[in-house]
């Protein structure tokens, strides 16, 4: 069984919104690798901790992590930076986890950018567990999805829609459920790949600067190397890298 963590960036709205795109990001990982894939994050945060001063059990979440603040969590806004490019760096190597984001460009789409978005997440997905010839520990297929404390979940009403379109019946177990973030390293680095695929797209004052943007690259080239971009710029269009 797979176990798919997501999370979101961006707004789904069109009226008033300030964001032209919205991007689910998320992580796979087996479940007979889950205990392994932990234990390399937990490494991680303490090496964040000891070369960046970024405390092991404070959350990495995106927006504060990198945000204006001088001072968060008692490290200087340099030290955060290099922190996130070791952890994005970190899930590079982490060959147990596959990155998957989708970005839905909003004016294109029109209404529905959740549907369509979570139609293409779940999509590729399901593409990419049977195109594997099942783990040496375990060949059973099924999918299992976390969210952000139901914030990113589907609703019901149009998750038997997408299930009906990819014919998830025999893959996904149960509805996808939320967990607070705060206790899920796996749905903060969701968090982390998602902020920064918005960033790529629509930047703000400190990812216009050019110190910044090694963080752009190194999230680009993690889904280029080894992960799955889909880019939704129409309903019922083509899917294409940005």
């Amino acid at each position: 069984m797979h176990l798919l963590y997501v999370d979101e960036s961006g707004d789904t709205g069109h009226a008033g919104s300030q964001t032209r795109t919205f991007t689910l990001s998320g992580l796979l990982v087996h479940h007979a690798e889950w205990h392994e894939a932990q234990a390399a994050i937990t490494r991680m945060r303490r090496r964040l901790y000891e070369k960046y001063g970024y405390p092991v059990h404070a959350e990495i979440h995106a927006s504060e992590m990198l945000g204006r603040s001088e001072a968060h969590h008692g490290t200087q806004r340099h030290q955060r930076i290099q922190a996130a490019l070791h952890a994005v760096e970190m899930i590079r190597r982490e060959k147990r986890l596959t990155p998957l984001r989708v970005i839905v460009a909003k004016g294109a789409l029109g209404h529905g950018v959740p549907q369509a978005a979570w139609l293409a997440l779940l999509e590729a997905t399901s593409r990419h567990i049977a195109s594997g010839e099942g783990h040496r520990f375990c060949s059973a297929q099924g999918l299992a999805v976390v969210c952000d404390d139901h914030r990113t979940a589907p609703s019901a009403a149009w998750l038997s829609e997408i299930r009906a379109k990819l014919d998830l019946g025999t893959l996904l177990i149960d509805e996808p459920f939320g967990r607070d973030s705060r206790q899920s390293p796996l749905l903060q680095l969701c968090d982390l790949l998602a902020y920064l695929t918005k960033q790529t797209l629509e930047p703000n004052a400190l990812f216009s600067q050019p110190h910044t943007q090694s963080m752009i690259k190194r999230c680009n080239t993690l889904f280029e190397e080894r992960g799955v971009t889909i880019f939704l710029k129409e309903e019922g269009g083509a899917f294409a890298p940005p």
